[in-house]
């Protein structure tokens, strides 16, 4: 059943957001995906050592410390090898995605579903844009600002789908898998911003490494940022027309992990035609929700060689103006 308060429910309305806390279970939820990752790492490592990438496979270290040092030394373009979607551009039958059973089980996860069933109704479809980001401090970083480990620029998720799904009530669900502090990246957003609908955006490119849509400085500058640290196992719901971003990550050694997922009323547009979603949850037929791990992943795989051997898909609305350096 539907678990917000009516307060939640009305301040996700009224300033586009609401942060719930507590609300992932640590054995059902978390557990299990840090679990999954760590499996990962391990075995990504191991195999980049055996090939003499690594000079070592840092099994000692935590999963954080190894992850940051694996990257410094393999590049954080592998960090694809973590993400739970693909790129939209230089995009091959193989190019890595991870679509482990711990993603999958999250992305249906009864405590995180009654909480969307309180925005968007039981009728709900799990949209096919969702990332892993894995944000790296800072001084570890060498190939510019990648969103998945870097600071993300402001921007609303409206901007990254086709303009199909501007009615689509696009609901993102931003996960802490680790506590998210000013110090190491949090999650920052202008209350409010909602309202006023989808704003200019321009691509930007940074150190001439990382590409990217955010809002226009101009509109930028009249919004009101907060920053909103949360707990492990915390949600921040927000609108897809809500403009936000997060800070760098200034710590020293510690990684600020968050999973993004979105969700939307079953038979609405995505936006992104070509990627595939499925009903998370149908209280009018029940029948018709995806339970089974295997056919998501081979969803994706179908996906992915399909658009491998066509051309790149186009979800930015914004992509004929002018590339904008921020160097």
């Amino acid at each position: 059943m539907p678990t917000l308060d009516q307060a939640s429910v009305d301040q996700f309305h009224r300033e586009g957001y609401t942060v719930v806390e507590d609300l992932l279970d640590e054995e059902r939820d978390i557990r299990p995906l840090v679990n999954e990752y760590t499996a990962l790492l391990d075995k990504l490592a191991s195999g980049w050592y055996a090939e003499g990438r690594l000079v070592s496979s840092y099994a000692y270290l935590s999963f954080g410390q190894r992850l940051i040092q694996v990257l410094r030394e393999v590049g954080e373009g592998s960090i694809q090898n973590f993400e739970i979607t693909l790129p939209f551009r230089k995009l091959s039958s193989d190019t890595p995605i991870h679509l482990g059973p711990a993603v999958f089980n999250l992305m249906r996860s009864p405590r995180l579903l009654d909480a969307v069933e309180s925005l968007i109704g039981s009728e709900i479809y799990c949209h096919p844009a969702h990332h892993s980001r894995i944000k790296l401090p800072v001084e570890s970083l060498s190939e510019g600002i990648s969103d998945l480990t870097g600071t993300v620029m402001c921007h609303q998720d409206q901007s990254g789908t086709l303009a199909e799904a501007d009615q689509s009530n696009i609901v993102t669900a931003w996960l802490a898998i680790t506590d998210a502090t000013v110090d190491n990246g949090c999650l920052i957003l202008s209350p409010g911003s909602h309202l006023a609908g989808l704003r200019p955006h321009i691509v930007k490119i940074r150190r001439g490494k990382h590409a990217g849509t955010a809002v226009s400085d101009d509109a930028l500058k009249e919004e009101h940022l907060i920053p909103l640290p949360v707990k492990r196992g915390s949600v921040i719901f927000f609108t897809a027309k809500t403009i936000h971003g997060s800070l760098p990550n200034n710590t020293k050694d510690a990684i600020r992990w968050s999973i993004d997922l979105r969700y939307l009323p079953v038979g609405l547009p995505t936006g992104r035609p070509v990627y595939p979603g499925f009903v998370a949850r149908s209280r009018k037929q029940s029948q018709s929700e995806l339970r089974d791990h295997h056919v998501w992943v081979d969803m994706w795989l179908r996906a992915r060689n399909v658009v491998a051997a066509g051309e790149p898909p186009e979800f930015f609305r914004y992509k004929d103006q002018a590339v904008m350096s921020t160097e």
